[in-house]
């Protein structure tokens, strides 16, 4: 019994969850974190090119961070962001990520770890998503595992992934 014990309590790590947030207990939106996009480290990802399918924002001033892991991208510069931002935010200024004609996306997220303290902030695309796991790896120091869906395999037509390549090439 204490070995079968002693197992589980070594297998249960210690993770953290996603908020959706409430309007009244908003930490940022959308337009915030647009706005103030060079107070955070931002890592996006997407499912086929250019279809966006999650964005983290890691903000720079705290002793936090996030680790991302698997094929992301940075965002490098004004540039680059005003790009990902014409493309995938709606008139209101809300991320809008689509697959498919689906519209699927969580709105803005918020990352806090077992002891209520927050990491970052995450929106994604739902329909593209399988799972999102948030586990402490260290003092500060949050890993985000984001696994697309395996259900969706057929990509977009050749013209709308030539179009993503230049914004992530060196």
């Amino acid at each position: 019994m204490l070995i079968v014990f002693l197992f589980f309590l070594g297998c249960s790590g210690n993770y953290g969850k996603l908020r959706p947030q409430s309007k009244s207990e908003s930490k940022a939106t959308s337009r915030e974190l647009i706005d103030n996009w060079s107070d955070y480290d931002i890592w996006f990802n997407y499912y086929w090119r250019p279809r966006l399918a999650v964005i983290v924002f890691d903000p720079k001033n705290d002793n936090r961070k996030i680790l991302v892991e698997g094929r992301w991208y940075t965002v490098r510069d004004q540039k680059m962001w005003t790009k990902i931002v014409n493309e995938n935010t709606t008139s209101e200024g809300d991320f809008r990520m689509v697959w498919s004609g689906h519209d699927n996306t969580t709105g803005v997220q918020e990352m806090w770890d077992s002891d209520n303290q927050l990491y970052g902030f995450i929106i994604y695309q739902k329909d593209v998503t399988e799972w999102v796991t948030l586990k402490m790896v260290g003092e500060n120091t949050m890993r985000l595992i984001w696994e697309r869906s395996n259900f969706l395999q057929r990509p977009p037509p050749r013209g709308e992934i030539d179009q993503f390549e230049p914004l992530i090439s060196k």
